[in-house]
């Protein structure tokens, strides 16, 4: 019962009809706009699809946006532009400041949060952060939060999937 309702709520999104593709896509425009990784994954887990491949896809795609979100952020003057709209010139001075004093701290911790991974990528990029220095700290924080989602998502399958209710 419990399981059938939580399917038909998860595999809702429109990334779950195409598969390993689709969270594929799903990872890298996340990186853009905000879509919701973990409920693709989650969704491709309970289709019995393998933790594995959900992992690799998923950690591929994350990596991906971030790159891509990095570049976007080099065209420092349309993208300063747009999210200055937003904040004040006080905040991206600050902003500017810490990630030169603490950058690839900030860059790690960051990425393992949702929607901020998204902001301090794209300031690394307006900033033109040193690209090898950047890679790393958000390749090992998206890989990190890749495995942690799908290691719980998997345990959170298996469990309902337990339920007789």
């Amino acid at each position: 019962m419990y399981t059938d309702f939580l399917k038909t709520i998860l595999e809702n999104p429109f990334f779950v009809k195409y598969g390993l593709v689709g969270l594929f896509l799903n990872c890298v425009f996340a990186s853009v706009i905000p879509f919701p990784i973990v409920l693709t994954s989650t969704a491709l887990l309970m289709d019995g699809e393998n933790p594995a491949m959900v992992f690799v896809v998923m950690a591929v795609g994350s990596v991906s946006g971030g790159i891509l979100t990095y570049f976007i952020g080099q065209d420092g003057k349309k993208m300063y532009r747009l999210l200055r709209k937003t904040h004040s010139e006080e905040h991206y001075r600050k902003s500017f400041d810490r990630l030169n004093r603490h950058g690839w701290v900030i860059i790690f911790a960051l990425s393992l949060v949702p929607i901020l991974t998204e902001i301090v990528t794209i300031i690394a990029g307006v900033q033109k952060y040193n690209f090898r220095k950047f890679a790393v700290a958000m390749s090992v924080a998206r890989t990190a939060s890749a495995f942690a989602s799908v290691y719980f998502g998997n345990m959170f399958v298996q469990y309902f999937n337990t339920l007789k209710i």
